[in-house]
């Protein structure tokens, strides 16, 4: 194996123009870059130096491997000034958006893991379900659920996003006795005042609540108000939940992390990204609903 550090003594030899300089800017004693210069000639089995009494003096086979050697050190100069860049650059401000639910349920725990480790590093949370403009940075990140991610977005898919229909034990209960007695909780969101998974499963039942954010939803279930659609990484941690079982499967959407392309080189951004899919992946299953609970449920109808 070549050691770099032989062919450092060497360069230093080249450019400080004695063996003596070359240890005095390397801050080592003289008998150590001979000694090293040595033990490479030995490895490479050439010689590299005419030791002379005026001095030393590179053979031309050395001049050819000190050539490599002069872009191998620019390389390791490289290295060292993209890893400084990258210390300087872990610290500033990002702005990061999300829904509601998905800033408490998904984000806070990998968020206060982040921070433990760069104190640095400010974020700034924006909870919206609005599509932000990420090509004029009204957010640097966002945490999004899609299936047609927006162009010139640097994207990362995370997992599916499943859905199932939930109510409380006892609203359950009540539905085999009284159907007519159950009503339903709704979400603007869906973009209809009757959702597909009522037209589909519960024709007949009436919309008692409609709510403008997916928490509301599904705090007013939790309350045993109406059964309501949510996804599974929500309603399956709520203990006072439990999935209605239907035949219809509601299309699985995307769980998306975006950011416009100009901060694919940042390094804060590159640290968040993949620091939150890290902390993230653990829950796929819980998001893409292979984690229900074990509940006694009401047959199908």
């Amino acid at each position: 194996m070549l050691n770099w550090d032989d062919l450092r003594y060497c360069l230093a030899v080249v450019r400080e123009g004695s063996v003596t300089a070359a240890a005095r800017d390397l801050g080592v004693n003289h008998t150590t870059v001979s000694r090293r210069i040595s033990a490479l000639e030995k490895d490479l089995n050439v010689v590299l130096f005419d030791r002379t009494t005026s001095g030393w003096l590179i053979t031309p086979v050395g001049e050819t491997i000190l050539k490599s050697a002069e872009h191998m050190q620019e390389e390791v100069h490289n290295i060292r000034r993209n890893v400084q860049v990258d210390r300087q650059e872990l610290s500033g401000k990002l702005r990061v958006t999300a829904v509601d639910v998905c800033i408490q349920r998904l984000l806070i725990p990998g968020l206060k893991a982040f921070s433990e480790q760069y104190p640095e590093i400010r974020i700034e949370l924006i909870a919206s379900e609005q599509t932000f403009d990420l090509s004029v940075h009204a957010a640097d990140i966002a945490f999004r659920s899609t299936n047609e991610p927006p162009p010139n977005v640097l994207g990362k898919r995370i997992a599916e996003f499943a859905y199932a229909v939930y109510g409380t034990r006892e609203l359950c209960e009540l539905y085999q006795r009284e159907p007519e007695a159950v009503t339903a909780v709704t979400w603007m969101g869906d973009g209809q005042s009757v959702p597909e998974w009522m037209q589909k499963c519960f024709p007949a039942m009436q919309v008692r609540y409609r709510a403008n954010t997916l928490n509301i939803a599904y705090e007013l279930a939790r309350q045993g108000l109406g059964f309501t659609q949510l996804p599974c990484g929500l309603g399956d941690m709520a203990p006072e939940l439990q999935r209605i079982p239907v035949e219809y499967q509601a299309p699985r959407t995307g769980f998306w992390l975006l950011s416009h392309i100009d901060l694919r080189t940042t390094a804060r951004f590159r640290i968040f990204r993949d620091f939150m899919v890290q902390q993230i992946n653990p829950k796929v299953d819980l998001i893409e609903g292979r984690m229900e609970r074990a509940w006694e449920t009401m047959p199908r109808s």
